[in-house]
């Protein structure tokens, strides 16, 4: 495997689990699988390490380099805790605060994180020169600034770090506009996506499989009626679902494998379902195609 990425069997092999505990004991930390697919470093913390996302890193490497990754990946994790991090002065703690979209299941009860969408948070995190890190409710206590005021400080942070790379795509024989970009908070921008693509007031169908990826198909008027209409959507919705499955799966960062319909900033979960090879739109949507099609 030198000189090579290595393939999906590669890293299931058992080898990342012996480096990461070789580097866990090298740190005064001992580790043990825990469910869902992670490993529980135990030492002056407790922390977490998701195994899926070490996995998805270590296929963009070739073998020789995962002592390097784990070693990386751990010793960040571990300094991002045990490193202390005055947050009390918010005049300067103000330029580090970025918002983050993590999977639901991270929310451990004390995280500052609201809903962004079905199975997704957003997060308000700490993001220093050398990690990201959450911040928790208590270290928020004595901010002048708390609840949407926040966010929204976040999500400007964001935004000013700049914009991300937009590409036209047919995938699928369908017309996609993907956004991607090696950060962490690319989810993040699906907060104003409208300002990304020309989305009239019927949205788009978007998927945010990992944390460096959107694809978004904008609902948008086609001749021939709204059969043609349905039609389209469907194949849309079809390559989507595809494309944030395999997206997920490689990660790194997975999010949500689920499709998604964008309106006005707002994400609801799109629920199809299929009869035989048939994909089969959710009412709400088939009536707003209907609709959509009939104006002049």
């Amino acid at each position: 495997m030198s000189g090579r990425h290595a393939r999906r069997d590669d890293v299931d092999d058992g080898s990342l689990d012996s480096l990461l505990v070789l580097v866990a004991e090298s740190l005064g930390y001992a580790s043990r699988r825990v469910p869902g697919d992670v490993m529980l470093l135990e030492g002056a913390n407790r922390l977490h390490v998701s195994m899926r996302n070490l996995r998805q890193l270590a296929r963009l490497v070739p073998r020789d380099d995962w002592p390097a990754l784990v070693s990386d990946h751990v010793t960040t994790i571990v300094t991002a805790i045990e490193e202390p991090l005055d947050l009390s002065d918010f005049d300067l703690a103000q330029h580090l605060l970025r918002t983050r979209i993590y999977p639901a299941e991270a929310d451990n009860g004390i995280l500052a994180a609201r809903p962004f969408a079905p199975g997704l948070i957003e997060v308000v995190v700490v993001d220093t020169p050398t990690t990201v890190r959450t911040v928790t409710t208590d270290e928020m206590e004595g901010w002048p600034v708390s609840g949407d005021a926040l966010f929204m400080l976040g999500r400007a942070n964001v935004r000013a770090d700049g914009p991300l790379q937009l590409d036209e795509q047919d995938l699928g024989g369908v017309r996609m506009a993907v956004l991607h970009g090696w950060t962490f908070y690319a989810v993040t921008h699906l907060a104003w996506l409208d300002e990304y693509l020309p989305i009239g007031p019927y949205g788009a169908l978007v998927i945010a499989p990992n944390r460096s990826l959107i694809v978004a198909h904008p609902i948008q008027p086609v001749e021939g009626g709204p059969r043609a209409r349905y039609r389209a959507a469907a194949a849309a919705a079809r390559e989507l679902q595809g494309q944030a499955h395999h997206a997920y799966e490689d990660g790194p960062g997975s999010l949500s494998p689920y499709l998604y319909w964008w309106r006005a900033g707002e994400l609801s979960l799109l629920e199809t379902r299929y009869e035989g090879d048939t994909l089969v739109l959710p009412p709400e949507l088939t009536s707003v195609l209907t609709t959509l099609t009939a104006e002049p």
